[in-house]
C-alpha cells in the first residue's frame, strides 16, 4: 500500500548539514565582511518587543535584492532557515529566532526609490521605517495614509508581511489596501517583479496578495509600491469621557458624516487604561477622564466643527467630559497615554489579545467579556485600547498576581463570542507563534488546508520563518 503519511504535514524542515562556520564564511562570500554578524555583534542590537529575536545569533544585511537572492539559493542548498525582520515590533512572535537560524535583518534596504506626486504613489525598499517614508511623502503635500505608535522602527516590509493596520485603517484600509505593488524574493532564489503603479491590474490571481499577511513564510519582500494620500494638515486633538460606548460611537458617526471637516482618528482606551497611564506620567489634570467608563481620542481637521460637535454632546449628554488640546504638547501628552503601554509596566505578567468586533456588537462584546473573566477569577482586570473606528481592539487581562498560566482558559472567554457577532481573533499583529492555536481552532478548516498547501508549494523545504503562522 501507498505511504501517505506525510499528507497531513504542511512542511518539513531539514536538519542544518554544515557548520555555523562554515556558515559565515560562505555568507560572507555573498554579503561581505560588514554584511555578516554573529555573536555580540547581533546581540548588540535592540532585541524589539519580544527577547527571543535575536537568539539565533548569526544575522545578516543585505543592501541588494541580488543579495537576497543569492543568500537564499545558499541557504537552500544547504537547508539554513530564515527569519526575516524588519523593526522587530511585531507581538505575536513572528520574529522570533533560535540557534541554528539565520535572521535575515532588512534595514540596510531602506531606500526610497521613487515618489510619484502626481499619481501619488511611491517605491520604497522594505528596511524604510514608516516614520522616515512619511516625512519624505509629506514633502510633496501627501501621506502614507498608515500610521502605529511603533512608526520610528517598524519598517514598510514587516508592514506588509504582518497586514499592519493602525489608527487610519477606517479610512485608507490595513497595509494590502495601500499595496499597488511588490518584488519578492521566493524560497528559491527567484525574484518576482510585480511593482505595478496603478490601482487596476486585472492579470489573472493577484499572486501578490499572498505575501501580505504571510509574516515571512513564503518569501522576502524586498521592494514595495505603495498608494498615497493628500495629507490633510495638522489635526485638531479632543479627548472625550463616555459613560457609554453606544454614545460614543454616534458621535463617531457623526464626526465622520461631517462634510466641514474630516475625522483622522478615533481611539479608544479604557478607564483603566487611562488610570494607569495618567499615574505613570503624573499627568495629575487628566485623572477626571478615568472616572467614566472610557475615553476616545478624536482627531479633525476643522477645530472650530470638533468644538461645536463636542459642545453639542455634551449638551445631549452623549459624553461626560471633554479637552480640546490647545497645543502641540497637550496634543503630545494626550497620544503618550495612549501609546505608552503604561499598563504592560503595571502589570508586566498579563495577558494580550488583538481582536476586531464589528461595531454595532462592541459594548455588548466587552461587556459580556468583562463578565465572563470575573466569573473565572474576580481579581482579573480587563484593560482595553483600540482604533474604534474599524471595531479593533488591544485586550490585556491582568491582576495582582502572574496570569500568564491561565492563558487557555482566558483566551477562551476572549475568543467565545467573536464568530457570533462576525468578529475575528487576530486583526493587525499576524498570528505568528502565539495564536497559532487560534488559527487552529477558530478558521474554516478548507480555509488553514489551503495555506498548508500553498505553503507546501511556494516553499517545500520549510526554510522561510519555519514554525510561523501554521506550526
Amino acid at each position: 500500500m501507498e505511504d501517505n503519511s506525510q499528507a497531513a504535514v504542511p512542511y518539513r524542515v531539514l536538519k542544518v548539514q554544515v557548520t555555523m562556520d562554515h556558515h559565515i564564511d560562505s555568507l560572507t562570500a555573498i554579503l561581505g565582511a560588514g554584511g555578516v554578524k554573529s555573536g555580540t555583534s547581533v546581540t548588540a542590537y535592540d532585541p524589539g518587543f519580544d527577547g527571543g529575536n535575536l537568539s539565533a545569533g548569526l544575522a545578516v544585511l543585505p543592501h541588494t535584492t541580488q543579495q537576497i537572492s543569492d543568500l537564499v539559493r545558499y541557504c537552500q542548498s544547504v537547508r539554513l532557515s530564515l527569519v526575516p525582520q524588519g523593526g522587530r515590533t511585531g507581538l505575536s512572535g513572528a520574529a522570533r529566532s533560535t540557534e541554528g537560524q539565520l535572521i535575515l535583518m532588512m534595514q540596510a534596504m531602506a531606500n526610497i526609490i521613487a515618489i510619484d506626486a502626481v499619481s501619488h504613489t511611491v517605491i520604497v525598499e522594505a528596511g524604510c521605517t514608516l516614520e522616515a517614508l512619511e516625512m519624505a511623502v509629506r514633502q510633496h503635500g501627501l501621506t502614507c495614509g498608515i500610521d502605529l505608535g511603533a512608526r520610528g522602527t517598524a519598517t514598510i516590509g514587516g508592514m506588509i508581511a504582518t497586514n499592519a493596520g493602525g489608527q487610519e485603517a477606517f479610512r485608507f484600509g490595513p497595509m494590502r489596501q495601500r499595496v499597488l505593488g511588490l518584488e519578492v524574493v521566493l524560497p528559491d532564489g527567484r525574484v518576482m517583479g510585480d511593482l505595478t503603479q496603478v490601482i487596476k491590474a486585472n492579470g489573472g490571481y493577484d499572486v501578490k496578495q499572498l505575501f501580505i499577511g504571510s509574516e515571512g513564510t513564503l518569501g522576502i519582500i524586498t521592494r514595495a509600491c505603495l498608494r498615497l494620500a493628500p495629507y490633510e494638515g495638522q489635526a485638531i486633538t479632543g479627548l472625550v469621557a463616555i459613560d457609554s460606548l453606544d454614545n460614543a460611537i454616534r458621535l463617531f458617526r457623526r464626526l465622520e458624516a461631517q462634510t466641514k471637516g474630516r475625522l483622522l482618528r478615533a481611539e479608544l482606551m479604557s478607564a483603566g487604561h487611562v488610570q494607569v497611564s495618567v499615574k505613570d506620567h503624573g499627568e495629575v489634570a487628566l485623572g477626571r477622564f478615568a472616572q467614566h467608563k472610557d475615553c476616545v481620542i478624536f482627531e479633525f481637521t476643522d477645530p472650530v466643527v470638533l468644538e461645536e460637535e463636542l459642545g453639542q454632546a455634551l449638551e445631549e449628554g452623549l459624553i461626560a467630559d471633554a479637552l480640546i488640546c490647545k497645543n502641540e504638547k497637550e496634543r503630545a501628552t494626550i497620544w503618550k497615554i495612549r501609546e505608552d503601554w503604561a499598563v504592560d509596566r503595571a502589570f508586566p505578567d498579563g495577558l494580550w489579545f488583538d481582536i476586531s468586533v464589528p461595531l454595532a456588537s462592541l459594548k455588548r462584546y466587552i461587556d459580556g467579556l468583562s463578565v465572563r473573566l470575573k466569573s473565572l477569577n474576580p481579581a482579573f482586570q480587563l484593560f482595553h485600547i483600540g482604533h474604534m473606528g474599524d471595531g479593533n481592539l488591544h485586550i490585556t487581562v491582568n491582576a495582582e498576581f502572574p496570569v500568564s498560566d491561565h492563558y487557555q482558559a482566558v483566551s477562551k472567554l476572549v475568543y467565545e463570542d467573536l464568530a457570533t457577532y462576525g468578529g475575528f481573533f487576530s486583526a493587525e499583529h499576524g498570528i505568528g507563534l502565539e495564536k497559532q492555536d487560534a488559527l487552529r481552532d477558530q478558521s474554516d478548516p478548507v480555509r488553514l488546508a489551503l495555506m498548508q498547501e500553498i505553503k507546501r508549494l511556494i516553499d517545500p523545504m520549510g526554510i522561510m520563518n519555519p514554525g510561523k503562522v501554521l506550526g
